[in-house]
């Protein structure tokens, strides 16, 4: 039911590109915590819904244009929520999908810092707003938490089904960490007795223990948890970063790549502050039968008072299965293109590990390195660059960086041996 644009490149990597981003900068201004939906036949088929009064949603007819299309609720926060949260003022964190026939969105109600929370269900039959069809039905709580009582925070849900078509529900921020519980597929709410597991935590004695907005995906054989660690609100300050494990079974155990358990602090960096952008998470998975895309949102060091903005990467998955992401797709409005010649590398480049300092990197014509403390080599296979560094604790003498040029060569994405990310964007001048 999702089609998107897309390019693609070859190699020993996936690439799925597309636009969600104003033609101007880049960006939806007020977008946090995004969930996004695809309604196939619309006009305007790509629906966007966030965090704000009565749950905002956006339209585009083209990834590129979008315009406000109304809110969910009238009111700024349904009655019975507002009873049961005194002081809120607004829902959070929505989460949209289709099931069992009809469009179920899942949202949060609290204030911040408090485990006072409720989370509900509202449905629809249809997300066009043109359709007679068209209305929200609210279904009231679906899970609660109260202080002194419950070890978890009830914001923050995301509903999956597994390969055996379960339903289950994940949910969670701070506290005791991520927890999942079977739903009824019928009513879209917890089985009459069903318990909430644990499937994710930092690790013990961590202060505060923050880890939030889990996501679940199945992607060839597993299953991949995406979760946020770290302080999520604090513009600039911001330190949210993506991180993500993967499973046999869809309530875990979760595990990073190097054998940790989630439930024990493990994950595996996907996403964190580097250059313009700080704080990256809260995210959601746009998954296609062409691709992948990271929707998420982060704060612009170019404008701060913009708050929390909604941001669109293509994910890309590594031949051992873990997905690292691109830059931000869209750039000056371009419709994603098919091409995937991405041009010689050659010239400058600010290169990271794990979205640390930059260093510059010259790509020299000759195939060497210049202005690394080790000489190395670097080699274009197609879209794939690997680059190798001679070191005497490396496998074979040498540590291999296995990357993806994107196609409009002004940045590389992969992982090293090690699995650290090693990304790249071209010198501006």
């Amino acid at each position: 039911m999702r089609r998107v644009w897309l390019s693609f490149i070859s190699g020993s990597f996936v690439l799925c590109a597309g636009v969600l981003l104003p033609a101007a900068d880049d960006i939806l201004v007020g977008a946090a915590d995004p969930t996004i939906a695809v309604l196939p036949g619309a006009a305007s088929p790509y629906f966007v819904f966030a965090t704000g009064r009565g749950i905002p949603i956006f339209q585009s007819r083209d990834l590129v244009t979008w315009t406000r299309a109304g809110r969910v609720f009238d009111a700024d926060v349904p009655a019975w929520a507002a009873a049961a949260i005194p002081g809120a003022r607004g829902i959070w964190a929505p989460d949209i999908s289709f099931r069992e026939g009809q469009w179920r969105l899942y949202y949060s109600v609290s204030t911040f810092g408090s485990q006072r929370s409720v989370i509900g269900l509202v449905t629809n039959q249809t997300l066009d707003p043109q359709d007679p069809e068209y209305r929200w039905v609210d279904q009231g709580l679906v899970l609660e938490s109260h202080p002194g009582v419950d070890n978890f925070n009830a914001i923050d849900a995301a509903c999956f089904v597994d390969q055996a078509s379960r339903h289950y529900l994940f949910w969670g921020s701070f506290w005791s960490g991520i927890k999942v519980v079977e739903l009824d597929a019928e009513t879209g709410k917890p089985r009459p007795g069903a318990q909430p597991l644990a499937v994710a935590a930092r690790a013990p004695r961590t202060d505060p223990p923050a880890i939030e907005a889990p996501f679940v995906i199945w992607r060839e054989g597993h299953y991949y948890l995406f979760v946020s660690y770290d302080m999520c609100c604090d513009g600039a300050r911001s330190t949210y970063k993506v991180m993500v494990g993967r499973a046999d079974e869809a309530c875990g155990p979760y595990r990073d790549r190097d054998g940790r358990a989630m439930v024990d602090g493990g994950g595996t960096l996907v996403l964190a502050s580097y250059d313009r952008w700080r704080g990256p998470g809260h995210n959601a998975v746009l998954q296609t039968d062409r691709g992948d895309f990271l929707v998420h949102h982060t704060y612009d060091m170019h404008d701060l008072r913009a708050a929390r903005v909604l941001q669109i990467r293509p994910v890309y998955w590594s031949p051992d299965g873990w997905p690292v992401v691109g830059e931000p797709v869209g750039g000056a409005g371009a419709e994603p293109s098919a091409e995937t010649d991405a041009g010689e590398p050659t010239g400058a480049w600010e290169h990271r590990v794990n979205y640390g300092e930059a260093r510059l990197v010259e790509f020299l014509a000759d195939g060497t390195l210049r202005g690394t403390t080790n000489s190395g080599r670097w080699e274009r296979q197609g879209n794939q660059l690997l680059l190798r560094w001679p070191h005497a604790d490396a496998p074979d003498g040498c540590w291999v960086d296995t990357l993806v040029l994107e196609p409009h060569g002004r940045s590389y994405i992969g992982r090293n041996q090690r699995g650290s990310v090693i990304q790249g964007v071209r010198r501006r001048g």
